[in-house]
């Protein structure tokens, strides 16, 4: 593939986890040498720390989103104040990079490279944020927005599609149970906002306030149908009643390259834009233990990044979430450094 303009957004987040240890993603990343590997590669890079302020013209609220102790009052969640503030800083931040790679596209020595934006550490939380986003981005609203003008954009409406390489169905809610409390274990329930999801989650909605993930655009690729970690039946009886795409651990880990191109194809003729999200818990942590929970999927390391290869190469991929690493389990750096050179080495394939 060619030279691409990479924005780099750290994510130095573990405030919806239950452990902490993520928050420090991003640096075991940078000394991995993310970076200089890319810029090696021909890549022109552009970084963002998403709480931080240094990139906005007018000052914004410090955001802290590390770990801490916290009960599940008063909606179910832990931490959710914070948790969600952490999330408006994410999207402002993914907002600010996708509109300063339009300007770097306009350059003449970067015009035919391809924008992409690269989302490091931090926690899966995150995609609504992201996605919302996108949606945002590619979908501005109209200068004139009289009725006859909504219905023509709702109808060239650019849709923002995921693949969602996970081993976990995150359709926990906060009212359940049987829930952990975290909000990463809520995701795909504040991307679809089912009923029963957090209201605080709402804004990260499209530009009309739907959510940004429906059944029609989303695979589920790497999801582990046999551990009790998932949930309750019913979070798969609901992927199953709803019609959402899913390709299990064990299926991808028998026929990886096979799978990833039939979820790419089924995804691409549904949307304009994808976004990759790979959770480390997807592989084997027999293997390779580098995610926070260990989740035992049994697809192996290079299955798992044999399949992101093959969907690293669409162009309709614009934005690539690497989440719920934990640098507490690689205290001599090898799993993130391998994980790092791959990553690397599939944006050159």
């Amino acid at each position: 593939m060619s030279p691409k303009n990479i924005s780099i957004i750290h994510i130095p987040s573990d405030i919806g986890s239950l452990y902490p240890g993520k928050s420090r993603a991003p640096a075991a990343f940078t000394a991995a040498g993310f970076q200089t590997k890319l810029q090696a590669a021909g890549h022109s890079i552009v970084e963002y720390n998403a709480f931080s302020s240094a990139h906005f013209s007018e000052p914004t609220p410090v955001v802290s989103a590390t770990w801490k102790p916290s009960s599940r009052s008063p909606n179910g969640a832990r931490n959710e104040a914070e948790t969600v503030k952490a999330c408006h800083a994410v999207k402002n931040t993914v907002a600010l990079a996708l509109a300063n790679s339009e300007k770097r596209g306009t350059k003449e020595d970067e015009s035919k490279k391809k924008n992409m934006q690269f989302f490091i550490g931090g926690e899966c939380l995150y995609t609504p944020a992201i996605l919302s986003a996108y949606w945002h981005h590619f979908n501005p609203p109209s200068p004139s927005p009289t009725t006859s003008k909504t219905m023509e954009n709702q109808a060239s409406e650019q849709k923002i599609g995921i693949i969602y390489m996970d081993a976990d169905t995150d359709l926990y809610l906060p009212n359940e149970p049987s829930t952990p409390g975290t909000l990463a274990s809520m995701t795909l329930s504040h991307l679809t906002l089912r009923p029963g999801s957090l209201p605080s989650m709402a804004p990260f909605s499209r530009p009309n306030n739907t959510a940004v993930v429906t059944p029609q655009i989303i695979s589920l690729f790497g999801t582990n149908a046999t551990a009790l970690a998932n949930g309750p039946p019913a979070h798969l009886s609901y992927l199953l009643d709803n019609h959402f795409r899913v390709h299990t651990s064990s299926a991808v880990q028998a026929s990886p390259v096979a799978c990833a191109k039939e979820a790419l194809a089924w995804i691409e003729e549904r949307v304009d834009w994808i976004v990759l999200h790979l959770d480390v818990d997807v592989i084997n942590p027999g293997s390779f233990a580098l995610a926070n929970v260990p989740n035992f999927t049994g697809l192996g390391y290079r299955e798992c990044l044999d399949a992101f290869g093959v969907f690293l190469r669409s162009e309709k991929v614009v934005g690539v979430s690497v989440a719920e690493v934990n640098p507490d389990h690689d205290c001599e750096g090898e799993m993130v450094g391998r994980l790092v050179g791959d990553l690397v080495g599939a944006l050159g394939e």
